[in-house]
């Protein structure tokens, strides 16, 4: 069980490891970065334990991201932070205090106003319990290689109906009058829940809120009706990585994101869990679909071999994403390997 600070460091010491090596930053400033989004508390912090991590099937509270495009790769740490808090009032506020330090560190203060604001319209007014987050209110994202920061959040609070109609009232308050949100939400509300909310970026030039959602029921591209989601690259990638068999519906997860400042929709996603239980694929298998997927868009080669994924980190999820340029991108979500 991953219920102190130490346990947890010796479970992601391979995928750390792996960050360190692919970075272009020092070692130890990669590995001060993973602490900072990680907020674990120390032995001298009291607090209540029994926490749990929903951001891998394994309940491990890291992830390291390649994302390939035509112009090279970028990585960046996606974290859990604070998880073996087990009081969720007290995991938030852990967790909002990394925030605090976060901004500055990944030269992210421009934007920190408006993931505030998200924060304030999206939590209750009572954050003293938080039980509608049991698995926490936040994940944080950065890079050791660049500036700017990912803030997400449980989007699921007052069920279905209530999560969706205060998603459009945050968008339209960032966006107003914005037709491309009201008929994304249309759509993708009847045959989608949301799972999380974000914001990306390091300034308001290049910030982009991101919608995070599952399909409730099978349901086809054609009838999310969302456009970016109707180009061929996403149909192609769907059948490269699933093909014929089936797949369960919490193994998809969609994405849409809308740049703020133009207030258009500016790209999309799809993630596909890399778990037993969704895909199966062995690791040949797997190294078969990421040289595929990526040579067709001749995007830059993954710097990951057989023997990566034999003893050192697993697939959390793969995923492809396409802007409204037409720009598109693979994403390789790493966790660490549990031998």
């Amino acid at each position: 069980m991953l219920d102190t600070k130490q346990k947890v460091i010796n479970h992601i010491e391979q995928l750390s490891s792996l960050a360190a090596a692919l970075s272009k930053a020092p070692a130890k400033q990669v590995l001060q970065l993973r602490d900072e989004l990680l907020a674990l508390p120390g032995e001298d912090y009291p607090f209540q334990p029994g926490g749990r991590s929903g951001l891998n099937a394994d309940g491990s509270p890291l992830q390291f991201c390649i994302s390939s495009s035509i112009n090279g790769l970028n990585g960046r740490f996606i974290s859990d932070p604070a998880c073996i808090i087990g009081s969720t009032g007290q995991r938030y506020s852990h967790s909002y205090d990394a925030l605090q330090k976060l901004y500055e560190i990944t030269g992210s203060t421009a934007i920190q106003q408006i993931c505030e604001d998200m924060l304030s319209f999206h939590l209750p007014v009572e954050k003293e319990t938080l039980d509608d987050y049991p698995d926490g209110v936040l994940w944080l994202g950065a890079s050791p290689d660049m500036d700017g920061i990912a803030v997400y959040m449980d989007g699921r609070r007052g069920g279905n109906e209530a999560s969706w109609q205060r998603l459009r009232d945050w968008l339209n308050y960032l966006m107003p009058q914005n037709t491309e949100v009201d008929n994304f939400i249309d759509h993708a509300s009847q045959h989608a829940g949301i799972m999380s909310i974000g914001l990306e970026g390091s300034s308001m030039e290049n910030l982009r809120a991101k919608v995070y959602f599952r399909l409730s029921h099978p349901s086809t591209l054609n009838d999310l009706a969302i456009p970016l989601l109707l180009r061929n690259e996403f149909s192609l990638f769907l059948d490269d990585v699933v093909g014929e068999r089936e797949i369960r519906l919490s193994g998809l997860v969609f994405n849409i994101g809308f740049h703020i400042a133009s207030g258009k929709m500016f790209d999309a996603k799809i993630d596909i869990c890399g778990c037993n239980a969704c895909v199966n694929l062995n690791t040949e298998s797997w190294m078969h679909v990421i040289k595929h997927t990526t040579s067709r868009y001749l995007l830059t080669p993954f710097p990951i071999s057989a023997k990566v994924l034999d003893e050192q980190c697993a697939i959390s999820y793969y995923g492809i994403g396409v802007d409204r340029k037409g720009d598109v991108r693979m994403n390789l979500y790493l966790k660490n390997k549990i031998l």
